[in-house]
C-alpha cells in the first residue's frame, strides 16, 4: 500500500517556529500523512515522500463495527479505508476536509467520547469512533475586530473622515486560502494538544 509522509526541507527551513507554536504536529514521532505541516509551512520548507510498504494492522471500532487499517495513519484516511466518503468541499451531509489543516473542524469525529478533528489526528489501537457527531458543536476560535488608532478594521466613524467606509474584519480557525503573507496564522492554525501515538 503507498503512503505519504511529509519531511523538512532543511533549505528551505529559516527555523522561524511556526511548526512548534502555531501549527503543531499531533504526530511528531511518526509522521501519519496527514499534510497539515505541507500546507501550513510558510517558507514551504515541506515535501512530500510517497513510499510503498506493508505496515502492521491496528483494530479499530467504527460506528460499532470492528475493523483493522494500517497504523501510521490519520483517522480521516482509516474511514476512507472503511469505505467512508470525505470529501474536499462541504457535503450536504457528512463530514467533509476543506482546510487540511485541522483549523476548520468539518471532519470533527468522536473518538472515546472526545471529539477531534479526524483530518490531523493519528489512529490509535483501539480507537472506538463515531461519525455522527450531531448535537455536539465545538468551540470555535474567532478572532473578532480591534480598533486601529488610523484606518483598518472597526475603527470608529467617528475616527474616520466623513464619507469614507468603515472596515469590519471577523476571522475564524480554518481558513484554506493559504496565503503565505497572512496576518492572522494565528487563528486559521489553533494551537493544538498532542494525542499519545
Amino acid at each position: 500500500m503507498k503512503f505519504v509522509r511529509c519531511e523538512i526541507d532543511f533549505d528551505k527551513c529559516r527555523r522561524c517556529g511556526f511548526c512548534l507554536y502555531y501549527n503543531v504536529c499531533q504526530s511528531p514521532v511518526e509522521c501519519v500523512g496527514c499534510l497539515s505541516c505541507y500546507w501550513a509551512c510558510p517558507y514551504e520548507a515541506r515535501r512530500l515522500v510517497e513510499v510503498e510498504e506493508d505496515r502492521p494492522t491496528i483494530r479499530i471500532y467504527v460506528d460499532g463495527v470492528e475493523r483493522e487499517v494500517p497504523r501510521g495513519i490519520t483517522i480521516k484516511r482509516a474511514l476512507e479505508l472503511c469505505g467512508y466518503s470525505i470529501p474536499e468541499h462541504e457535503a450536504a451531509k457528512g463530514l467533509c476536509a476543506p482546510c487540511r489543516t485541522g483549523g476548520c473542524y468539518s471532519c470533527l469525529v468522536e473518538v472515546n467520547g472526545e471529539l477531534v478533528r479526524s483530518c490531523i489526528t493519528p489512529v490509535r489501537p483501539g480507537d472506538d469512533i463515531r461519525t455522527d457527531v450531531s448535537g455536539r458543536e465545538p468551540l470555535r476560535i474567532v478572532h473578532g475586530p480591534e480598533p486601529h488608532t488610523v484606518g483598518g478594521k472597526a475603527t470608529p466613524w467617528s475616527e474616520k473622515r466623513k464619507g469614507r467606509y468603515i472596515e469590519v474584519a471577523i476571522w475564524v480557525a480554518g481558513c484554506n486560502l493559504r496565503c503565505p503573507q497572512c496576518q492572522n496564522f494565528h487563528v486559521t492554525y489553533s494551537f493544538l494538544i498532542h494525542r499519545d501515538m
